[in-house]
């Protein structure tokens, strides 16, 4: 299983955390299985204003192409940027 943690400008429920028990090998893969439990989540991604952290690591380059393992907690992390 792989617990996801949503910010609150993607959350689509009560909750900020969804857990996926589909078999994902990567966060691409991940995506895919929540565009389909949530119809359109991935143009929300597309935005470009979401970085990725799994196991409190922050994903900076390829972050889709991250392989992900049964446990592993991914969240998504609205960029912040100023100046």
């Amino acid at each position: 299983m792989i617990t996801v943690r949503l910010p609150s400008t993607l959350r689509v429920g009560p909750g900020d955390t969804l857990d996926v028990t589909d078999h994902v090998a990567t966060i691409a893969q991940l995506i895919d299985v929540l565009d389909r439990r949530i119809p359109g989540f991935r143009e929300q991604l597309d935005d470009s204003v979401f970085n990725f952290a799994v196991n409190d690591e922050m994903l900076l380059y390829r972050a889709r192409d991250r392989q992900l393992a049964d446990g592993d907690t991914v969240e998504i992390v609205p960029t912040i940027s100023g100046g």
